[in-house]
């Protein structure tokens, strides 16, 4: 059995038709999403609208309240929730919720999934952004991650906000597998991405899929996408 697993930070989906194209092409099994934004009042949940789109059951969980139009130039002002999300072609079992830090807190969104007759745990997150320098608090984050990661049938996918040789991909790496050795770049598409790192090209990888050791994988993919400033990831997962 073969599952097909795809991380994307998808900017606020301020470009969703892209990104609802590049999604029914692929059909992965499973999809973490990050930057997911709704509404106060719960409506217009991005994370939804691709799910009901394309047929997947969803979890949502938001990680903070943000200007909309401070940080997605295409999205009208407003405040809204952001956060993360798990998409499954198949049911969801159980869903989990784990702060990474009480200061500016993040999230890693869980989601239980029987699969070819075991439990898999799916989660995706998103790390503080610190323009590429070393921060404690994203360590933190990331220490919290890696003490929260089962042993087995695990699969953690994210946004980061660390290059290759950063801490928190040290840390997370020392108690899972990084399914990609090339590690080409995933940010920036669009120089709007960060307006203090004012990215001129696509040249820094910020964007991972990690698995428990116990788990095999093959054909990790980079897409080129204009849907968002990252670029999704994908991998195959034998099981």
């Amino acid at each position: 059995m073969k599952l097909k697993i795809l991380s994307w930070n998808i900017w606020g989906g301020q470009h969703l038709p892209e990104i609802i194209e590049l999604l029914e092409r692929e059909r992965p099994d499973v999809i973490g999403l990050q930057e997911v934004v709704e509404d106060l009042d719960g409506t217009n949940n991005t994370a939804k609208t691709i799910a009901e789109k394309l047929g997947y059951e969803w979890f949502f969980h938001p990680t903070y309240e943000v200007d909309a139009g401070r940080l997605y130039h295409l999205l009208e002002p407003r405040i809204v929730r952001m956060g993360n999300a798990i998409l499954s072609k198949t049911k969801i079992a159980k869903t989990e919720v784990h702060q990474l830090s009480e200061e500016k807190g993040r999230f890693a969104v869980g989601a239980i999934i029987p699969l070819g007759g075991r439990e898999f745990r799916f989660y995706s997150t998103h790390l503080k952004h610190t323009h590429q320098k070393p921060e404690e608090l994203q360590d933190i984050q990331a220490r919290a991650l890696a003490d929260l990661m089962p042993k087995e049938n695990a699969v953690l996918m994210g946004d980061f906000n660390a290059t290759p040789d950063g801490n928190p991909i040290k840390i997370v790496g020392g108690v899972m597998k990084n399914t990609d050795t090339e590690l080409k770049p995933t940010w920036s598409v669009y120089p709007e991405g960060c307006p203090v790192c004012k990215p001129q090209k696509l040249d820094t990888r910020l964007d991972y899929i990690f698995v428990s050791n116990d788990l095999s994988t093959n054909s990790f993919t980079v897409y080129d996408s204009k849907g968002s400033d990252h670029l999704p990831v994908s991998v195959i997962i034998e099981i």
